[in-house]
């Protein structure tokens, strides 16, 4: 009885070992393949978008020569990043015609993003959910488009669904980003973290949404999950805008964000000059916008729990069926008609689980 016992319980740990291996083999290559079908259609959907843009050909600087009024903004230093001080005044925008995020649906191709450093060239998604990171890097609707004035911000998974941000812990200051988006191709520039000049990045809380505010600046901000595998921190990378962006692009993407976070002191007024730098411990969570968070999207979606849970349970259920089936017939019979259903349960148990679970 209790070899019989001690039998059943090894072969349970034993299988159990088994599923974890293979959610771990989803993990780091199924979720990938979901992520590259994704990128594909992203990619089609994205150059069918600039090829119906008349304008889409031009330089940002050619945009710049163009519609940019007199006073430019003067560029922050790349020594650190700027916090803004207590009181300032929103940017505004003299050309409310132009293209505004309003018009891009979550989860749609918003932006080509491009790092040469870490090998990166993907179709940013807009917005952050879940859904939208299982497709590639996202961008935090609270935030202006890249090549707007502000704080452009981005996020991105470093294990799984291709890794895009798995390696920006190499960027370093001076390393150029490229963002092309239906208004032209933009240049950043990563600058240094606030606690060493000479590192590209720095660690935050998912509780430090202040990076995503607005600096008096006009910034890129990428953040991921830190360490790897794992959703305890944020790694967040700054890159300052090379060229100004034109002062069309600001109305239509910050005016929401900006008029809720102004009391609060969340941007500069345009041509003003930047600002000058202070620690980071001085930083207030209200200078960033209302409507963004670190832990969107990245800290896992608690939805899926009772989901995961319902599959986890029909796995179970069909996998007793089979092995009843295989003790009444025969073995390998009983396991070829089980071996369909049982992958088609299996992968759809991981996906919840993957739901559930913080992103990595």
């Amino acid at each position: 009885m209790l070899a019989r016992a001690l039998s059943a319980v090894g072969r349970t740990l034993i299988g159990a070992g088994v599923l974890v291996l293979l959610f771990v083999a989803f993990q780091l290559w199924g979720t990938g393949l979901h992520e590259a079908r994704a990128q594909d259609a992203l990619g089609a959907e994205f150059t069918e978008r600039l090829a119906s843009v008349p304008d889409v050909a031009k330089t940002a600087s050619e945009l710049t020569s163009k519609d940019t009024p007199t006073t430019t903004e003067t560029p922050t230093p790349t020594t650190t990043v700027a916090v803004p001080p207590a009181t300032t005044t929103p940017r505004t925008a003299t050309d409310p015609d132009r293209t505004s995020r309003a018009e891009v649906k979550p989860g749609d191709a918003l932006a080509r993003i491009r790092i040469a450093k870490i090998g990166v060239d993907k179709i940013v998604v807009e917005g952050v959910s879940v859904d939208d990171l299982r497709k590639g890097p996202g961008h935090y609707r609270g935030t202006p488009q890249p090549g707007d004035a502000g704080n452009a911000a981005i996020a991105g998974h470093r294990t799984t669904y291709g890794a895009p941000f798995s390696e920006i812990d190499r960027l370093a200051p001076g390393d150029q980003i490229l963002v092309t988006t239906l208004h032209g191709t933009w240049t950043y520039e990563v600058i240094g973290s606030p606690d060493d000049p000479t590192s590209g990045h720095f660690i935050v809380t998912p509780e430090d949404v202040w990076v995503l505010g607005d600096f008096g600046d006009n910034r890129l901000t990428l953040t991921a999950c830190h360490p790897k595998f794992s959703a305890s921190q944020r790694i967040v990378v700054v890159a300052k805008l090379v060229d100004p962006p034109p002062p069309s692009t600001a109305a239509a993407t910050i005016a929401t964000v900006r008029g809720a976070s102004s009391s609060a002191g969340a941007s500069a007024t345009a041509g003003s000059g930047a600002v000058e730098p202070t620690s980071v411990e001085a930083a207030d969570a209200t200078a960033a916008p209302a409507d963004p968070s670190l832990d969107e999207g990245l800290g896992g979606d608690p939805s899926a729990r009772n989901p995961a849970l319902l599959w986890g349970l029909v796995f179970i259920t069909l996998l007793a069926g089979v092995w009843q089936l295989a003790r009444g017939w025969r073995r390998i019979p009983a396991y070829a008609v089980g071996a369909v259903p049982m992958v088609i349960v299996l992968f759809s148990w991981f996906e919840q689980i993957d739901r559930w679970m913080p992103a990595r």
